[in-house]
C-alpha cells in the first residue's frame, strides 16, 4: 500500500467512528425532540433592507423587451406552481397532493399516500406530526387560507412511496424500496419554484397578457410556504435529513419573499413572523449539520456553506447570526480553493457537479459583494461559534472587489478562480450547446429564476438543453466580472449583477477603478490563454512518437476509426484546431471548424472516493461535421434502480478501452464509491491528438487519439497479456437529465 494511502477497512473504520460521534452530538437534540417543539419561536420580522429592490416596473420592462418569450415562459411557470403541478427528475407533469396515484418507476409503484380533508383548525394534522410540535403546527396552519389544498411534502411522486413527518431527520431511511427515489421529494422542498411565483407578481402587476391577478401569486408563495412550515416542523421528516436540501430551500424561500416585497406585496405579521422564525430555524439545522468531514466533502457541504450565508445575510444581526456569516465567509473561501482545481474545473469529476458548484459559487460571491454597511461592519468583529471546521477567532478579512468599488470576504484567486471555472464550461460545450456529460448528471441546482435554458428549452424539462445548456452560469460569471454580453444573453444573469449591488436604479454599472482591468474581458481572455498555454506544455513529439512505438509493437490492439462524412473538403479536420487542457479534473478538448473532440483522462474525483465518477478513464465524446459520433449515455438514476445506475456508470457504457467481461473498478462496492478505479494519465496532447494511460486492469492499457485530414483514428492498445475488444458502447437510452431517457440522442 503507497505511503498515505489507506486501506479499504482503514477508510470504513474511520467512516463508522464519524458517523457514530455524529450520532453521539445530535443525541441531546433527539432525546429533547420528544417532549419540546423543536420549533422556533416566532419572533421579530426581518429587517426593511431588500436585497432584490432593483427588480421594480422598469426592471420587468427591460427582461421582456430583451427576452421577449420570457413573460410566457414565467407566466406558465407560475401557473403550474398555483396548481401544485411540478415536472421534476423525470416525474412528467404531476400535481402533487395527498392521495394522488403515482405512476411508478420500472413497473414499480406503491400506494401509500392517502387522501386528506384538510381543516382550518388543523385537526388533520393529528397523528401526523409529532407531539411536541402539534400545537405550533396546528397555529401555523391556521395561517393558511381557507380551501388550501396541502401538498404532499413526503411523497415521492414518481414511485408512490411516503416517508412520515413524524419521523426524526437521522432516522429517515433514504433508500426506502426498489424503484423508490428520496431525490423526488427532495428536489420538490428545494422550493425553487417559488421564486417564479413572486417575480410573476411583477409581470401581473405590470399587465402582461395572460397573467393572473398579483394577489393570487402573492396567495400562493404564502400559502405554499406556511404550508411547509406547518407540515414539516424542523429535524422531522424526508426534508430535513439532507443538510444540503435545507441549504438550498432557504435560499429560495429568501429570493422568493424579497422579490414579492420588490413587487408591492405585503404581507401580514403573522407570516413575517413565521418566516423569519423558519429562516432561523433552517440556519440552526445546518450548523448543528454540517456535511463536513476532513477529506471527502464535496457540494453538500459547499451549499451548507452558501445557506448560512444567505441566512445571515438576511437575518437581524445578533451574536448567533454573525458567527454564522463569519463562519461562511471563511469556509467558502477554504472551499473554492479546495473544491476547485487552479484551471477552474471542480473536484469531484463531473462536468454537471462542476455547473453546480460552480453556480453556488456564482451566487455567494454576488451576496458578499452587495452585503449591507451593517453586515461588513460585523465581519470586521472576531466571532465565537462552536463547530466542525473551527471558526479562526480572529476577524475577517476584507478585499477589493474585482471592479474595484467596495469590499468583500473573497480574495483577488477566488474571482479569478470563478473566471476559470466559466471557462471550463465553455470548453466541455459542445457546438450544439450542450455540454459533455462527463461522470454524474443528477440535474442539480442553485437557483433556477431566469435561467437561460429554460426559455431555449422551451419550458420543457424534457428537453436535453433543460439539464445539459449551461449557457446560463457562464453568462452570470461573465455578468458580474463585468462583461456587458453577460447581463445581454440571459436573465439571471442580471439577477446575480442586482444581488451584488451592480445596478443603480435599473441601469447596470460597469466596472470601475484600477482593479477593473484584472475583470471582464482581461479576465476571459486570461483563463483560455492558460488553457492552451497547459495544453502546449503536453505537446511533447517525443511522446507521440514513443507511444507510436509503443504501438507498433503492442501484444493487442483496437483501432476504431471516425472517417467525415462529407465527400470531399478542402479544409482538414485540425485546421485552426485550438486545445484546452484541464488536467485537475483530467478533460481534454481539441475544437476546430470541422471538429469537437472532448477526453476524460485524470482523477477519480472527491480525493478518490469517486462518488460522482463513472469508468469514463479515456473515454471520448466526438462531434464530427455538426455530426455526433460519439456520445456519453448521461446517468439516468442513483438508488432507485442499482443495476441502471451501475448501467450508466460501466465501462461499456462509454466509448473506453475495453477487457472483455471486465470493470476497471467494483460497481458494486457502493452507488457512491469508485475508489478502487485507476486515474488516469496524458502522456501527449496536442493538435495531433491525444495519448494517455491507465491500470484500472491490473497493467497499463493506452489510447491514441490520432486527427488526420478527414478521419479521427482512435488507437487502443496494451504490451501485456490483456486481450483489448471493441469499445464501441453498449446501446442505452440517452439519458439527457436524471430521471429521464430519450431515444434521439445528440445530433
Amino acid at each position: 500500500m503507497a505511503k498515505g494511502l489507506l486501506s479499504d477497512g482503514q477508510v470504513l473504520a474511520r467512516r463508522a467512528l464519524g458517523r457514530a460521534w455524529r450520532e453521539l452530538r445530535a443525541l441531546p437534540a433527539r432525546v429533547g425532540s420528544r417532549w419540546q417543539s423543536t420549533f422556533v419561536v416566532s419572533g421579530t420580522a426581518l429587517a426593511a433592507r431588500r436585497h432584490f429592490a432593483f427588480i421594480d416596473r422598469s426592471f420587468v420592462a427591460a427582461l421582456a423587451a430583451d427576452f421577449p418569450s420570457f413573460p410566457d415562459l414565467l407566466r406558465r411557470q407560475a401557473n403550474d406552481t398555483l396548481e401544485h403541478r411540478f415536472d421534476l427528475l423525470g416525474s412528467g407533469p404531476t400535481v402533487v397532493a395527498h392521495g394522488v396515484p403515482c405512476s411508478g418507476v420500472n413497473g414499480i409503484a406503491y400506494a401509500m399516500s392517502l387522501p386528506v380533508r384538510s381543516d382550518s383548525a388543523g385537526i388533520w394534522l393529528v397523528g401526523r406530526i409529532n407531539d411536541a410540535n402539534l400545537v405550533e403546527a396546528q397555529r401555523l396552519w391556521r395561517l393558511v387560507d381557507a380551501g388550501y389544498v396541502p401538498i404532499d411534502w413526503q411523497l415521492d411522486f414518481k414511485s408512490g412511496y411516503r416517508w412520515r413527518e413524524n419521523c426524526w431527520h437521522r432516522d429517515i431511511p433514504i433508500t426506502g424500496g426498489a424503484g423508490v427515489d428520496v431525490k423526488v421529494p427532495w428536489e420538490l422542498a428545494r422550493c425553487q419554484h417559488l421564486p417564479a411565483l413572486a417575480l410573476a407578481c411583477h409581470f401581473a402587476g405590470g399587465g402582461y397578457p395572460g397573467f393572473r391577478a398579483a394577489q393570487d401569486y402573492a396567495g400562493a408563495l404564502r400559502n405554499q410556504m406556511l404550508d411547509f412550515f406547518a407540515t414539516n416542523p424542523p429535524g422531522f421528516g424526508v426534508n430535513w435529513a439532507c443538510t444540503m436540501d435545507v441549504a438550498i430551500r432557504a435560499v429560495n424561500l429568501l429570493l422568493a419573499r424579497d422579490i414579492a416585497l420588490a413587487a408591492g406585496v405585503r404581507f401580514d405579521a403573522g407570516f413575517e413572523a413565521a418566516f423569519a422564525a423558519a429562516l432561523r430555524a433552517h440556519g440552526r439545522h445546518i450548523a448543528a449539520n454540517l456535511e463536513w468531514a476532513p477529506r471527502q466533502r464535496g457540494n453538500h457541504y459547499l451549499a451548507n456553506v452558501a445557506g448560512l450565508a444567505f441566512i445571515a445575510a438576511w437575518l437581524p444581526g445578533d451574536a448567533e447570526v454573525d458567527a454564522w456569516l463569519a463562519f461562511a465567509s471563511q469556509e467558502m473561501v477554504a472551499e473554492i480553493d479546495y473544491q476547485f482545481h487552479a484551471d477552474g474545473s471542480n473536484f469531484e469529476a463531473s462536468v454537471c457537479y462542476h455547473r453546480l458548484s460552480a453556480e453556488i459559487v456564482l451566487w455567494t460571491a454576488a451576496l458578499f459583494a452587495g452585503l449591507s454597511p451593517e453586515k461588513q461592519v460585523a465581519l470586521r468583529r472576531p466571532q465565537r461559534h462552536r463547530t466542525l471546521p473551527r471558526l479562526r477567532a480572529e476577524a475577517m478579512s476584507q478585499h477589493a472587489l474585482p471592479w474595484g468599488d467596495g469590499t468583500s470576504p473573497l480574495p483577488a484567486r477566488c474571482w479569478q478562480r470563478l473566471a476559470c471555472m466559466a471557462e471550463f464550461t465553455r470548453a466541455l460545450t459542445r457546438p450544439d450547446g450542450l455540454v459533455v456529460q462527463f461522470g454524474d448528471n443528477d440535474s442539480g441546482r442553485f437557483v433556477t429564476l431566469g435561467s437561460g435554458e429554460q426559455l431555449r428549452a422551451d419550458n420543457d424539462p424534457a428537453a436535453a438543453a433543460w439539464s445539459l445548456d449551461h449557457g446560463s452560469l457562464v453568462a452570470g460569471i461573465d455578468a458580474l466580472l463585468g462583461s456587458s454580453g453577460g447581463r445581454a444573453a440571459d436573465p439571471a444573469a442580471r439577477l446575480v449583477c442586482g444581488l451584488a449591488g451592480l445596478f443603480a436604479g435599473t441601469t447596470p454599472r460597469a466596472p470601475t477603478g484600477r482593479a477593473a482591468a484584472t475583470s471582464s474581458t482581461s479576465m476571459d481572455s486570461m483563463t483560455a490563454t492558460a488553457a492552451a498555454e497547459r495544453a502546449a506544455a503536453l505537446a511533447d513529439e517525443g511522446a507521440w512518437a514513443a507511444a507510436s512505438a509503443r504501438r507498433a509493437a503492442a501484444g493487442s490492439h483496437w483501432t476504431s476509426g471516425f472517417p467525415s462524412s462529407r465527400a470531399s473538403s478542402s479544409l482538414h479536420l485540425s485546421a485552426g484546431v485550438q486545445c484546452a487542457a484541464f488536467p485537475g479534473i483530467g478533460c481534454y478538448v481539441l475544437r476546430s471548424p470541422r471538429l469537437y473532440l472532448a477526453i476524460r483522462c485524470g482523477e477519480i474525483g472527491l480525493v478518490g472516493l469517486g462518488a460522482h465518477a463513472h469508468c469514463d478513464q479515456l473515454a471520448i465524446e466526438l462531434v464530427i461535421d455538426g455530426e455526433t459520433r460519439v456520445h456519453d449515455p448521461g446517468t439516468y438514476l442513483y438508488t432507485a434502480i442499482p443495476e441502471r445506475r451501475n448501467a450508466y456508470r460501466s465501462v461499456s457504457a462509454h466509448h473506453a478501452p475495453r477487457v472483455d467481461g471486465f470493470e476497471p473498478a467494483d460497481l458494486n462496492r457502493h452507488a457512491f464509491d469508485l475508489s478502487d478505479l485507476a486515474p488516469g494519465e496524458c502522456l501527449y496532447f496536442g493538435p495531433r491528438g491525444f495519448v494517455g494511460r491507465h491500470a484500472g486492469y491490473g497493467p497499463y492499457v493506452y489510447r491514441q487519439i490520432e486527427i488526420t485530414d478527414d478521419a479521427v483514428l482512435v488507437h487502443d492498445f496494451t504490451d501485456s497479456n490483456l486481450v483489448l475488444t471493441d469499445p464501441t458502447p453498449e446501446p442505452l437510452s440517452f439519458s439527457p437529465a436524471y430521471g429521464r431517457l430519450s431515444e434521439a440522442a445528440p445530433r
